[in-house]
């Protein structure tokens, strides 16, 4: 909306709640991104060799203002073949917790296919298709690491409390990955013959 990021302003984390590219911009991030030996390893045990980083983001949360991010899957946002071609690698900076806005998730979710998704407050799955779930939270130590795939629904409460959540976000597809045009994927990732996708609502 306008605003210039300003190092010295100290109300800059209350005024970004998402960064994007920033990993090639720093030597250690750019490490973690794409040389850290732990993170490729799983990264290769889930894609296979060669995993390719596509997307980074930073995730801010302040205190009691830190907003909720909807349910929703990953590759709702993606245009990637096949479907389980996609690994996310979510980093704590601080500790997360139910209170802060940690993660939380489906578990076995990302077996039911392709959810429906539409824009509301963000791009989320319709209501109505995530009914009697089990949403359990994963809390993370500072350092602490969360692997899982695009098709898994996930979501991230409001910071409720007085304590800041910063993460990083990384994505990743495999080297046999495509990515495809819209009307490929609505083929592929739809809900019961209904496009899903965010491009597709």
């Amino acid at each position: 909306n306008g605003y210039v990021p300003d190092g010295n302003d100290p109300d800059l984390e209350l005024k970004v709640r998402k960064l994007m590219w920033y990993a090639r911009q720093d030597k250690t991030l750019e490490y973690v991104a794409f040389e850290h030996p732990g993170i490729q390893r799983v990264l290769e045990s889930l894609l296979g060799a060669g995993p390719i980083m596509f997307q980074d983001m930073a995730l801010v949360k302040p205190p009691f203002i830190g907003s909720e991010k909807p349910w929703h899957q990953d590759n709702a946002y993606f245009s990637v073949t096949p479907l389980d071609a996609i690994v996310g690698v979510w980093i704590a900076l601080d500790e997360a917790t139910p209170e802060n806005g940690c993660m939380h998730v489906q578990p076995g979710g990302h077996r039911r296919g392709a959810l429906q998704h539409h824009h509301d407050r963000d791009c989320e799955i319709v209501p109505g298709r995530l009914e009697n779930i089990e949403a359990v939270p994963v809390p993370l130590q500072p350092g602490g690491a969360m692997f899982f795939y695009g098709m898994l629904p996930h979501q991230t409460p409001p910071n409720n409390s007085p304590e800041r959540r910063r993460a990083l976000q990384f994505h990743y597809r495999s080297q046999n990955s495509q990515i495809v045009s819209k009307e490929e994927y609505d083929a592929i990732y739809n809900d019961n013959g209904v496009p899903a996708s965010c491009a597709a609502n």
